[in-house]
């Protein structure tokens, strides 16, 4: 199976909204706030969410960086005029 990049962002996008929905409903915040609700290394949704979040800005940023250096390039080396 392939998956472009733009799906990739997609997935995490919409992943990251998913868990948003998820951390406003009243039945999790009710079983987060329970003193028997305990995750591993204190890790909770927000934090779940964040890291997606850089994960996505990580991905559109290197889109960036590499469509600048393709741009960069293709242009004329300075002080060379046609």
């Amino acid at each position: 199976m392939t998956i472009t990049v733009e799906q990739i962002k997609s997935i995490l996008a919409g992943t990251e909204e998913n868990l948003r929905l998820l951390q406003e409903q009243p039945e999790y915040q009710a079983l987060e706030q329970s003193e028997n609700f305990v995750t591993q290394n204190e890790l909770g949704l927000a934090d779940a969410i964040q890291a997606l979040s850089e994960v996505y800005q990580a991905i559109t940023e290197f889109e960036c960086d590499l469509v600048s250096a393709v741009v960069s390039s293709q242009l004329p080396p300075s002080g060379i005029s046609h």
